[in-house]
């Protein structure tokens, strides 16, 4: 038998196969180079989001798939918070509206553990956190992802399914290898913003310009066109306390929550004696209205509560919003729609109780154009006596019970509007036209002498 000299390099015969070109056909791949397509489409961040969201749900056949981002921080909230910012299987009117802190519910606890967190009954587990009108007990499977940027998470990636069935092993690995696509739109978003800053003209009495004659798109709700100075109203979050902070005093705190609640019965008191005056609705109508803001302020069992939490140690602002999600979360467990629409005045008029607690809120001038994610009886009304111009919504018009209000007023609405929060600030002037559905954030002098023309 001869033997190989092992000193003698072996020569190997070469490949004369030839590479596969694997073709189309084969679903899953497909779908992957569809999801890496879609991420770099040249459109606006919020449009490829909301795609990829239908797009994952298809794939992974799941019910539900949503995108929440981190927003900066802001306030005592020292982490940020999450934002629905897409959904696919959800009402689009809770995009920019649902929103949780880091930590809080499962999809927070998966952002702030770096890791997939997953349950075949949602409802039955401690960390669950349920919003009002999403019916999330119809999808009780769910898997949250984190989106991870540089070692940071900037986001989830949430799917659910109405099976209660746990996620597998490998159920989650194709969760977390299609969120890649999602990192890389929201990383190709933040690039073309760069440009687009890059690209503008630089103030020469202030570096930070803001941005000129952008215009958004939406859903005209009522006629007409208005020019006003943006006041931009969201949602005040409870206040984080921090691990090193000092206790709160729980006189102080119960002091504090009874001013907040008595101003807040002050205003509602003022709005409902200018609306029966001047509004042009039926007095029983307006009443009726006005009766959730009411409810919230005359309950003694609601206010009672708040102090029961104060006395437990929580702060003012924690104690309303717990107070806030017991109420809105029986309100909307009924499916009766009426009180479904009286939770979301509930919870709009525990917010403004909270923004008296530690920062009042902007005051409504003259000329004022109100932009936030939907509009309540109460803004509607505070905006007509204090002579607003206009509405402008992130969110759709039916998530909105001021808008019967607004519309009896004359004030131009748009509803709809697509990165609202993104582009208008404070103190901008802004051009709201209903007819064509635009809403211009400082619009050149060409558009103001036109809308003035008219």
């Amino acid at each position: 038998m001869l033997r190989r000299d092992p000193t003698r390099p072996v020569r190997r015969r070469h490949s004369t196969a030839r590479p596969r070109v694997h073709g189309r056909g084969e679903a899953r791949l497909d779908a992957m180079l569809s999801l890496a397509e879609e991420a770099s489409r040249p459109a606006p961040l919020s449009e490829v989001l909301a795609s990829l969201c239908t797009r994952i749900a298809s794939m992974l056949a799941v019910d539900v798939c949503s995108v929440y981002l981190r927003e900066a921080p802001s306030g005592f909230d020292r982490r940020g918070e999450l934002v629905l910012s897409a959904t696919f299987g959800y009402p689009q009117a809770s995009v920019g509206v649902v929103r949780m802190r880091i930590g809080e519910g499962l999809t927070g606890f998966a952002v702030e553990c770096l890791r997939p967190v997953s349950v075949a009954r949602a409802a039955v587990d401690a960390r669950n956190k349920t919003f009002p009108g999403l019916d999330e007990e119809r999808f009780p499977s769910l898997c949250a992802v984190p989106l991870v940027d540089g070692g940071r998470a900037i986001g989830a990636l949430v799917i659910q399914r109405r099976q209660p069935r746990a996620f597998g092993q490998r159920e989650i690995v194709l969760a977390a290898s299609v969120a890649t696509p999602v990192l890389f739109a929201l990383e190709r978003g933040r690039s073309r913003e760069r440009e687009r800053q890059d690209s503008e003209p630089i103030s020469v009495t202030s570096l930070a310009a803001r941005p000129h004659e952008v215009m958004l798109r939406g859903e005209g709700v009522s006629p007409g066109a208005a020019l006003g100075t943006v006041l931009v109203r969201k949602h005040v979050t409870a206040r984080q306390v921090l691990s090193d902070a000092r206790a709160q005093d729980p006189t102080d705190e119960r002091a504090r929550l009874g001013k907040a609640l008595a101003d807040a019965a002050d205003e509602v008191a003022s709005l409902e004696a200018w609306a029966t005056q001047h509004a042009p609705l039926d007095r029983g109508i307006m009443l009726g209205l006005l009766s959730p803001s009411r409810f919230v302020l005359d309950d003694a069992r609601m206010r009672n509560r708040m102090i029961k939490h104060v006395q437990a140690g929580a702060s003012a602002e924690e104690a309303v919003e717990r107070v806030m999600r017991e109420y809105t979360r029986l309100l909307t467990s009924t499916g009766d729609p009426v009180l479904a629409a009286r939770a979301l005045e509930v919870e709009a008029l525990c917010m403004r109780v909270m923004g008296r607690l530690d920062h009042p809120r902007s005051p409504l001038r003259p000329g004022a154009l109100l932009c936030a994610s939907r509009l309540t009886v109460c803004d509607a009304l505070e905006l007509g006596a204090n002579h607003g111009v206009g509405v402008a919504l992130a969110s759709p018009a039916d998530s909105s019970p001021g808008i019967a209000v607004a519309v009896a007023l004359g004030l131009p609405i748009v509803a709809g509007v697509s990165e609202l929060f993104r582009w208008a600030a404070d103190g901008d002037r802004a051009l709201v036209n209903a007819e064509e559905g635009t809403f211009i954030v400082n619009p050149s002098r060409v558009d103001i002498a036109e809308h003035r023309r008219r």
